[in-house]
Formats: C-alpha cells, sequence, structure tokens
C-alpha cells in the first residue's frame, strides 16, 4: 500500500510513534520501528479493466564479419511514459525527457554515427514498451526475439541516467556478473570515470529496468548510474530530482542538466558498444554469478 504522509499521520495516531520522525528516519535509511497501528482502516475498491496495444520499436545495424554479423548486441531503452496524468504544479503532461525520451535519442543518434560505419557485430537497438507497467516490451521480446536467441550476446541499457552533475564516478549494473561489466569499466577508465558497483541493492534497480529481462535469459547485460559520494551536493541534486521530478511532468527538456557530462556518457556508451561489437569473443559470465545460466 502507498500511502501519503499526512494519510499515514492520520493512520499512526494514538501509536505512541511520531509519523513525522519515522518518515525521516526512513529518508534517512535509519532503522525503522515496528509497531501495530490502534485502528481499522475500511476499504472500498472498484476495478476495471481495459486492453491495450504497444509497440516496440527494433533496428538493426548490420554487422561487417562474415561470421560476427550472426551475433548481436542489443543497445536498448524504453519509449514509453506516462502521458497525461494528475496536475503538479499546474502541468499535466508527463513528459519523461530523462526517463526515458533522452535515451531513446541517443539510441537515434548512434545508429546515425554507424549508418555507413558497421561494425563487426550486429547491433540491434531497441526501443521498448512498456517498461513503466512492469518491463513488459522487454519481457515479451526476450521470449518472443525477432532474431535467434542464442545470437543475443549482450544488453546494454540506457535507464536511470540523470545528466544533473560531472561524470566522474559511475554505477554500473552486473560489474563483477561477467566480461560485459570489466569492459565497461575498462572503457570507463580510459575516460577517467571510476565505477562502483551498486551501493544501494535495497532499491532494486537491477530487478527494475529493462536490462534484466535480458539477465533472466543468461544473456550478460548492465546499466549505469551518474555516480556520487554521500554528502556531496552530487547526492543532493540525484536525491532532489526523485523528490521533484521522477514521475512527474517536471521531467521535461527545461530541468537542469549538465549537458556536457551527458556528452560524456554518450562517448562512453558509443566506445563500450563498439568495443563489444569488435571483440574477438562474445561477453562471458564470471564464475559464481548468480546469473550464470543453470544447465
Amino acid at each position: 500500500m502507498a500511502l501519503s504522509a499526512a494519510a499515514f499521520a492520520r493512520l499512526a495516531e494514538g501509536s505512541g510513534h511520531d509519523a513525522a520522525a519515522v518518515l525521516a528516519a526512513g529518508g534517512a535509511k535509519q532503522a525503522l520501528p515496528v509497531f501495530d497501528l490502534p485502528g481499522r482502516l475500511k476499504a472500498t475498491f472498484r476495478t476495471s479493466r481495459r486492453d491495450f496495444t504497444a509497440t516496440n520499436v527494433l533496428a538493426i545495424l548490420p554487422g561487417s564479419d562474415p561470421v560476427l554479423k550472426t551475433e548481436h548486441v542489443v543497445v536498448s531503452a524504453h519509449l514509453d511514459g506516462y502521458g497525461y496524468g494528475e496536475p503538479v504544479g499546474g502541468d499535466r503532461l508527463y513528459n519523461g525527457a530523462l526517463d526515458d525520451a533522452a535515451y531513446v535519442g541517443t539510441l537515434i543518434r548512434f545508429a546515425q554515427n554507424h549508418r555507413d560505419r558497421p561494425l563487426k557485430r550486429s547491433v540491434l537497438l531497441a526501443a521498448f514498451t512498456g517498461e513503466e507497467k512492469g518491463l513488459l516490451g522487454a519481457n515479451w521480446f526476450v521470449r518472443h526475439p525477432t532474431v535467434a536467441k542464442a545470437s543475443l550476446i549482450a544488453d546494454i541499457n540506457l535507464d536511470q541516467l540523470r545528466p544533473l552533475f560531472p561524470l566522474e564516478l559511475m554505477t554500473v549494473h552486473g560489474l563483477g556478473d561477467s566480461t560485459l561489466g570489466a569492459t565497461a569499466r575498462e572503457v570507463a577508465g580510459s575516460m577517467g570515470i571510476r565505477t562502483q558497483p551498486d551501493l544501494e541493492p535495497e532499491r532494486s534497480l537491477v530487478t527494475r529496468a529493462d536490462h534484466y529481462p535480458f539477465l533472466q535469459i543468461g544473456v550478460p547485460a548492465t546499466g549505469f548510474i551518474f555516480g556520487y559520494a554521500p554528502g556531496t551536493e552530487a547526492e543532493r541534486r540525484y536525491r532532489e530530482w526523485y523528490q521533484v521530478r521522477y514521475h512527474r511532468p517536471q521531467d521535461d527538456i527545461g530541468q537542469p542538466m549538465d549537458f556536457a557530462a551527458a556528452g560524456t556518457f554518450n562517448r562512453f556508451l558509443y566506445k563500450l558498444t563498439e568495443t563489444v561489437a569488435d571483440a574477438p569473443e562474445r561477453p562471458a559470465w564470471t564464475p559464481g554469478s548468480r546469473y550464470v545460466p543453470r544447465p
């Protein structure tokens, strides 16, 4: 159940606990008390069901190597947002500029850059639908791939990226799980970018983006987050973005962005994709990874 702060305060009345203090502790990632709510909640729900159809948009940049071109590096982003919804600050259009329209644009730019410069392997560019509803488009694709499933060697996913401050540190999902993570670390290092694993696994970010269905079928996959040191201005900007823009109309093209950092990330992505697509060997799992396919 999701409650507003005001609703939680009403439910917590008479419990002997200060609702504001509980919420503040949760926001600070402190241990939370466990207690019974003295009241009872009675609710009536009315449900409705409608069918919708949405489409994945896929494109392939054919590879140049006579053997490796049969393998595919997937580079993905998601094209769905929330459209029109409840107004926030008088605005009801949920633009989704950084979640995830900007990175669909990055896919298009990558395709333009390599239109006449094919890589050795084929690159499958995927703009998945239904991510916000539960990774629906990516899950459909891995169950009904448009190319041979065995030909999918990696997924590099673009989501959860927030270019709000200089890109000096980057969280890499699956950093230690495969050689794809190791390649990402090497490419980032060559650009002066430090890398780290996900330091907040309790947020389940690995399972909440379109790379996860690929991991579930045994395809090495990764995604990225602009990293920050605790207590810095970068962390403040990152946290603030989730408080005031995440899944809100304010995620628009007028919001503050560090365009130099965005450019740095794009160059990192291009170089990483080119490295994976041109490498002699396909990405391999690290022994002991939880995603290693079982016989």
